[in-house]
């Protein structure tokens, strides 16, 4: 009987838990490559990969690579040099990225600015659960917030405080 009552809290608990995981994942990414780009004085690309390969859109749960982008193509040549990557995700769900000029990846400045790219991360379960969706809005400058739920209906707002709503 004990474990009939404890059983669904631990599911939402561990649901939870892998949502704030890949918050904090996006969180040390965008931060790494913001820093690597002041850092090393150059364009530093962070875009979904596998290996040394950039993915296409909607990849970000399999990884991702940050990498000086010498021709600021979005595209890593083998002469660029890696400096960082992300493992893939842990757990279930998939990340989603939408940006002002409709880039797959992102890239940071050598001032640490965005490339004209203020956009947001989207965290979504599989199940496609709002309540478990996380999102973390990036500023032209360079600078994240994470998305709360200022309503108190149990879902995030996005940056123009609306509910977000995970992809079918």
């Amino acid at each position: 009987i004990l474990v009939t009552v404890a059983l669904p809290g631990f599911h939402r608990l561990s649901d939870e838990s892998h949502s704030a995981a890949a918050l904090n994942q996006l969180v040390g990414a965008v931060h790494f490559a913001r820093h690597a780009a002041v850092t090393h004085g150059r364009t530093v690309t962070l875009c979904p990969a596998r290996d040394d390969t950039c993915l296409g859109r909607d990849q970000w749960h399999a990884g991702a690579l940050v990498f000086v982008d010498l021709d600021r193509n979005g595209r890593r040549e083998p002469e660029e040099p890696v400096v960082g990557r992300l493992p893939p995700m842990t757990g279930t769900g998939r990340v989603y990225w939408r940006s002002f000029r409709n880039r797959i990846y992102l890239q940071f400045e050598p001032r640490g600015y965005t490339a004209w790219q203020n956009g947001n991360f989207l965290y979504c379960p599989t199940d496609g659960n709002p309540r478990l969706a996380r999102m973390i809005i990036l500023n032209a400058q360079g600078r994240i917030r994470v998305a709360r739920d200022r309503n108190g209906d149990g879902i995030v707002e996005d940056a123009s405080g609306r509910p977000v709503i995970c992809p079918v």
